[in-house]
C-alpha cells in the first residue's frame, strides 16, 4: 500500500459522495412530486460511501505503521542533506496522513448528519431537520486543502531520501 493508494482511496470517497449527492437529487424530485416516500437508492449509495470512509481510514492506519517505520530505518543517517530530507519527508507523511484523518472525520460525520434528516424527511416529518452537513463538508475540503499543501514536493523528498538509503 503507498501514498497513490490512499490518495486513490480518497477519491473514492470524493466519488461515493458525488454519487449519494446525485442520486438523493433524483429521488427527492420524486418525494417532493409525491411519487416516494422513501429514498432507498439514497441509503445505498451511503452504505456505498460509509464503505468507501472505511477503506480510507483502514489505508490510512496501515500507512502510520509505514511512517513509523519509516523513521526506523532511517535513524542512522547522519550527513546533513540525508537528515533533513528524513526530517521533511516524515513530518509530510505525518501531515499527509493527519490532514486525511482530518478528512475521513469530517465526512463521516456529514454522512451521520445525512443520514437524520433522510430518516426525517422518511418520516414524512421534513420540518424537524435541523442538522446541516454543509458545515461538515466545508471542513473535509479545508482538510483536503491544507493536505495538498502540506504533501507539496513530498515526491522530491521521498526520492533524495530513497537515494541515500540505496
Amino acid at each position: 500500500m503507498g501514498l497513490q493508494d490512499i490518495i486513490d482511496a480518497a477519491e473514492a470517497v470524493g466519488d461515493h459522495d458525488e454519487a449519494r449527492r446525485s442520486t438523493f437529487r433524483e429521488e427527492f424530485e420524486a418525494y417532493e412530486s409525491g411519487e416516494v416516500d422513501s429514498f432507498p437508492r439514497t441509503w445505498e449509495a451511503i452504505a456505498d460511501e460509509r464503505d468507501a470512509l472505511e477503506r480510507l481510514a483502514d489505508q490510512l492506519d496501515a500507512e502510520e505503521g509505514n511512517i513509523d517505520e519509516l523513521v526506523d530505518r532511517t535513524e542512522f543517517l547522519t550527513v546533513d542533506q540525508a537528515v533533513r530530507h528524513r526530517e521533511q519527508t516524515i513530518k509530510k507523511l505525518e501531515a499527509h496522513n493527519e490532514h486525511l484523518h482530518q478528512f475521513h472525520d469530517a465526512m463521516a460525520a456529514a454522512l451521520d448528519r445525512i443520514e437524520t434528516n433522510l430518516s426525517e424527511l422518511g418520516s414524512g416529518d421534513p420540518g424537524s431537520l435541523d442538522e446541516d452537513p454543509q458545515p461538515q463538508f466545508e471542513r473535509a475540503r479545508d482538510a483536503l486543502d491544507d493536505h495538498n499543501e502540506a504533501v507539496e514536493d513530498l515526491g522530491t523528498n521521498l526520492t533524495i531520501l530513497n537515494a541515500y538509503l540505496r
